[in-house]
């Protein structure tokens, strides 16, 4: 059962979304205000693949998870319509500008791969045959199966405004109205027609005549202006004009914006580098082949390489063949072996089919779904493909491999290269696919399963306090008590100077500062979770002395908290450490009992 069914029963089983005011998320759970607590069923939500349990306290149902709780919080969030801002981030890392835009991109493109990888599959099989002489690209069925495969790829514009609305937190309605004036008949029969370069707003502002069908950059950076200029012009509206006039001034702020400097700026961006690799090939043909190669699959994701198609066919026109269009199609192969490595990598069955789909795309020659659904998640193999991409293109490079005829760059395009190049070629597709296939499997690590513990070898925990040792089992919260999310001990604090219990790395650091994560060289990972149901203080007791990342030993001070704050709000104070992946062949032993008072770093049990 997949995480958004198990959430979908999650809200039947509390009363239904009607009886939920409010939903978020600590460490380990996912925690409801209810209307009504009578109409919880606690045997259906218990039943529940991934539930480890789940009771009412302090006025909330706590349904526990486990560290993965983000992962069902995601779409509970969705399924309940929650300000994101309900969610709890447990990630602080300042993340780079490359991985950022990476990131961005993975979850505009997300949502939208079933519709990409659906149409893909239909337009490479389609272009397949035609390639093959199986059937004509000219009849009537061609025409029609060709508008389904199309569709999206030409309106692809409309699909991204939608997700990245959701992604940038403004309104999906006037992104997509932003798109749809990208793409207005006006426009693109002015492209058509040639006729002129520019329409003139009041005769003064020029609005660049440009097809931004299958265009990505502009429309991404289009929404993103369209969320802050909607944010600026409600906040400085009276309420009772927000609902006629937001919209109103928004969407012709925004659009005007799009029309007259985003969309030009992604054009022209596009522009600049077809121009650029016009410029390498006048240098070498195999400097060309590594550099083309490199920057292929980046332009794919950027929706820049629609730039390179005018190169190939103005080389068609004046000498007959087109070196470019060859280093595309081992772009699509190396895109291509990186992506059918990432299948063995990933255990989840979901995912795994949509790896698969996204292979067999392409191969077919449509390789959004690969990069869009799979290679912006793992960005060692994006960087694998690209490598394999730039090899191959420069092995075709060096051997002159052309192409006299403007063909998808598909594994059935091969018939188009028969000749003199053909064993090159083969060859090409040979290195692109292996090459990126085995960098990937390599240098990405195996997505660990949430039910299956990566780890090895012993651990040893110390104490994580000075003061009173407690069995875990004695502590007032019966999700820990239970042992329900790992084994591990208790203590109360004389003087609340928190160590660290084990030497290992700062994994997580949650917003409210009650709970902190390491994780051992050897795998195993260790949950501090100090006070029970101190999440409701929103971090004012505790004192953070560590930074995701920083690396630790038991000498280390990671947290002060306020003893005294703690028991005020009328909060247990005990502190607890949680080994929350401990295989099932191995056994925490704990040497000490609860008459000790211990000192930090003095060892407390072990994993043999």
């Amino acid at each position: 059962m997949d995480k958004v069914t198990v959430v979908k029963k999650i809200v039947k089983a509390v009363g239904g979304k009607d009886n939920v005011n409010n939903a978020w998320h600590c460490m380990t759970r996912l925690r409801f205000n209810l209307k009504d607590k009578d109409l919880i069923n606690f045997d259906s939500i218990n039943d529940l693949p991934g539930v480890v349990g789940s009771q009412y306290q302090n006025e909330q149902l706590q349904i526990v998870i486990g560290t993965n709780v983000d992962e069902y919080f995601q779409p509970l969030a969705q399924e309940l319509n929650l300000d994101s801002d309900n969610k709890q981030d447990t990630s602080t890392e300042k993340k780079g500008l490359v991985s950022l835009f990476m990131d961005t991109v993975s979850g505009v493109f997300g949502p939208i791969v079933p519709a990409i990888a659906g149409a893909g599959m239909i337009k490479g099989l389609m272009s397949g045959l035609v390639a093959l002489k199986v059937i004509s690209g000219t009849t009537q069925s061609y025409q029609v199966i060709d508008m389904l495969a199309s569709g999206v790829f030409t309106f692809l514009p409309f699909f991204v405004a939608a997700s990245a609305a959701k992604i940038f937190k403004t309104n999906q309605y006037l992104a997509i109205a932003i798109a749809a004036t990208l793409q207005y008949p006006t426009m693109t029969q002015a492209v058509a027609d040639g006729k002129i370069t520019a329409f003139h707003l009041f005769g003064v502002i020029p609005i660049p005549v440009f097809n931004y069908a299958g265009t990505v950059i502009p429309i991404i950076f289009a929404v993103l202006a369209l969320s802050y200029i909607y944010r600026w012009v409600d906040k400085r509206l009276p309420e009772v004009l927000r609902t006629v006039f937001t919209p109103t001034i928004s969407l012709f702020v925004s659009g005007l914006v799009a029309l007259a400097i985003i969309g030009p700026a992604g054009i022209y961006l596009g522009n600049w580098l077809a121009d650029g690799v016009k410029w390498l090939f006048t240098i070498s043909p195999i400097l060309a082949g590594v550099i083309v190669g490199a920057i292929r699959p980046i332009a794919i994701l950027t929706g820049l390489h629609h730039a390179m198609t005018p190169i190939a066919l103005q080389n068609f026109a004046n000498q007959g063949y087109d070196m470019l269009m060859p280093m595309m199609f081992m772009a699509n192969m190396a895109i291509t072996g990186a992506t059918f490595a990432i299948y063995f990598k990933t255990k989840n069955k979901k995912e795994k089919s949509i790896v698969i789909s996204a292979a067999v795309s392409g191969l077919l020659g449509i390789t959004e779904p690969a990069l869009f659904g799979v290679l912006t998640k793992y960005k060692k193999a994006f960087i694998a493909a690209t490598i394999g991409s730039s090899v191959a293109s420069a092995f075709i490079s060096f051997f002159g491999v052309r192409i006299y005829g403007y063909i998808l760059s598909s594994i059935f395009s091969l018939p188009a290269y028969i000749g003199k190049y053909f064993i090159y070629a083969v060859l090409g597709i040979i290195i692109a696919l292996v090459t990126s296939f085995t960098i990937t499997y390599f240098i990405v690590k195996p997505e660990v399963d949430s039910a299956e513990a990566k780890t090895a070898g012993s651990l040893k925990l110390s104490a994580v306090t000075n003061g009173q040792f407690v069995p875990l089992q004695e502590v007032k919260d019966q999700t820990f008590a239970s042992k329900a999310l790992g084994d591990g001990y208790a203590m109360y604090s004389t003087d609340g100077a928190i160590f660290a219990p084990v030497a290992g790395t700062i994994k997580s650091i949650f917003p409210t500062k009650h709970a902190i994560g390491i994780q051992t060289d050897n795998g195993y990972e260790i949950l501090i979770h100090m006070g029970i149901d101190t999440v409701e203080l929103n971090g004012a007791p505790f004192n953070i002395l560590v930074a995701e990342n920083d690396h630790v030993d038991s000498n280390t001070q990671i947290a002060q908290m306020n003893i005294d704050e703690i028991k005020k709000a009328n909060k247990d104070d005990v502190i607890m450490v949680i080994v929350t992946n401990i295989p099932q062949s191995k056994a925490l032993k704990v040497n000490v009992d609860n008459t000790d008072s211990l000192d930090f770093s003095k060892e407390i049990g072990y994993l043999a």
